[in-house]
């Protein structure tokens, strides 16, 4: 249990941190004290009853931190319930509030202050993974904890904790490399307790060297200024190993003693059994060494079982949450690609229905050209011609009569090919065409078109409607010598419909140049129109724009 100090040290640094934050939160000066007070008591606990008020204190806040949804309150009490459960040695219930502070760190924002906890709990789970003899994962968690540190106790105290690690598996080299490099560190450091460490681990590293002793010692005198019982405790127990390794046993015991006061001052049950390992390692008793000899092998057993529990749990947990994330990620790739299928079919629908609309502007364009350039060019010559030979006497009648045809066949096909005369009401225009085809032999009856409302209709949509209702009259002259022809307007929203229908001949339907003209022209402004028709059964037609 020699590691378990330095996890607190290492905090101690965001402990001030937290402070400053919390002062930024406006917390009450009695709050400030309260908090002082009980992470010292983790800190450096005197005895049994140290941990359990603490840990008493930091339970309630931490669940009222949860209730009020302050994270930061709550992965910094989770912290230190997790602490306090490793000085306890409960190192499943440590490890459980670790991992739970990391998967809510995991989910918020990497302020300065959740960086500098996600840093400290690495470091605990590290001490924790060597403490259960797990050498890949506590080093793993180490090299992670030293990319995050920021100062250069940090670092100091990470290479101190793997120096640790390396010398509880006997590879004395790699542990002597890490640990000098903490201890060139010292000079820059200013607080003691992590001056003691350093030279405490360094000590027992050199324990055949004569500077070894000294280290120890003077690790010792550090931490009896600061009157920590649980380093306290680690120093009388290195000191203790350090004088049977050398066979002067009454200093062993007079240490081991010592370490086994402060164990049972602090109620720990895994630094009891440490401080009596001590003492019977020193005992002349053959059974007692066999004793202590299968008790550390069945403690051995006994951690590597719980270990591999703990790194199914820990690695469960992480890979649950990188299960989450890719699931989520591949939510948003779908998400993504779903909205960039939308777009492209979007822009696609409206290029095909922009490039409908312009082209059926420049059809509209070009009729006027060429109804233009008919009536100027060739009606009003033909007008002018037989204006002539009106007052010529030869000139047959027939003649006249074919000329008198001709003008007005000219003077229709520019009409049919015309713009509608926007600067009047669109109603008029449409009355205007109805009349123009109601004569003798056809009566056209119409319906609604005085109820509805043409303002908010625009001008491409109504030109359209125009057009299409002229064809369908052409195609009514030319082809079914209809008697009646009924035509009915109504607005449902934002829709118009006009329904046409004819009592003429009727055909077997078939798309003439005429109706393939209505289609085309009612699809360029995304509207539908129907066509119906029998032998002997009329003509039927129902557009919507």
């Amino acid at each position: 249990m020699k590691l378990i100090s330095t996890s607190f040290l290492f905090f101690w640094f965001y402990i001030g941190l937290f402070l400053l934050v919390s002062q930024k939160k406006a917390f009450g000066q009695t709050y400030h004290d309260s908090i002082s007070h009980y992470s010292n008591l983790v800190l450096q606990p005197q005895n049994a009853e140290d941990l359990f008020k603490a840990e008493d204190f930091f339970k309630i806040h931490y669940k009222k931190a949860v209730a009020t949804d302050n994270t930061n309150e709550t992965i910094y009490y989770l912290y230190y319930l997790a602490s306090i459960k490793l000085k306890q040695g409960a190192y499943d219930s440590s490890e459980d509030s670790a991992v739970k502070g990391l998967k809510i760190i995991d989910g918020i924002e990497p302020t300065p202050f959740v960086l500098g906890t996600r840093k400290s709990f690495y470091n605990l789970l590290g001490i924790l993974y060597n403490e259960e003899r797990n050498k890949e994962k506590a080093l793993e968690l180490y090299n992670e904890t030293l990319k995050m540190a920021k100062t250069t106790a940090d670092s100091a105290i990470v290479y101190n904790n793997i120096s640790i690690v390396h010398k509880n598996y006997k590879d004395t080299i790699s542990a002597k490399t890490e640990l000098l490099k903490a201890f060139h560190l010292i000079p820059r450091i200013k607080d003691t307790l992590t001056h003691a460490m350093i030279l405490d681990n360094l000590g027992i590293l050199l324990k055949n060297d004569s500077t070894g002793l000294p280290l120890l010692k003077k690790s010792l005198a550090l931490r009896e200024l600061k009157q920590d019982s649980s380093k306290l405790f680690i120093s009388h127990a290195h000191l203790a190993e350090h004088f049977n390794s050398i066979g002067d046993t009454l200093q062993s015991k007079q240490y081991a003693l010592k370490a086994l006061d402060f164990a049972e001052n602090l109620g720990s049950a895994s630094y009891k059994n440490r401080a009596l390992g001590l003492l019977t390692a020193i005992s002349d008793d053959d059974y007692a060494r066999s004793f202590k000899r299968l008790n550390d092998s069945l403690q051995k057993v006994e951690q590597e079982a719980t270990n591999k529990y703990a790194m199914i749990r820990y690695d469960v947990s992480k890979k649950e949450a990188e299960l989450q994330d890719a699931k989520k990620l591949k939510e948003r790739i779908v998400i993504v690609f779903v909205f960039i299928v939308l777009v492209i079919v979007f822009i696609h629908i409206y290029q095909r229905f922009k490039h409908k609309k312009e082209t059926l502007l420049e059809v509209y364009e070009t009729e006027h050209r060429i109804s233009t350039r008919i009536h100027d060019e060739v009606a009003n010559d033909l007008f002018h011609v037989m204006t002539k030979l009106e007052h010529q006497d030869h000139i047959g009648e027939d003649l006249k009569t074919e000329l008198h045809s001709l003008y007005h066949k000219t003077r229709d096909i520019s009409k049919e090919h015309d713009v509608i005369n926007s600067d009047r009401p669109f109603i008029f225009n449409v009355e205007e065409l109805l009349e123009s085809f109601n004569d003798a032999k056809t009566n056209i009856i119409v319906k609604g078109l005085s109820n509805m409302t043409w303002d908010s209709v625009s001008e491409l949509r109504k030109t359209t409607l125009y057009k299409v209702l002229q064809e369908l009259l052409i195609n009514m002259r030319k082809h079914s010598e209809a008697s009646i022809v009924v035509i009915v307007f109504n607005k449902t929203h934002k829709k118009i419909h006009v329904s046409y229908s004819d009592n003429g001949i009727g055909t077997v339907l078939k798309k003439g140049s005429g109706l393939q003209n209505t289609e085309n022209r009612i699809e360029a402004i995304n509207g539908t129109i129907t066509f119906e028709s029998e032998p002997n059964q009329g003509f039927k037609s129902k557009i919507t724009v």
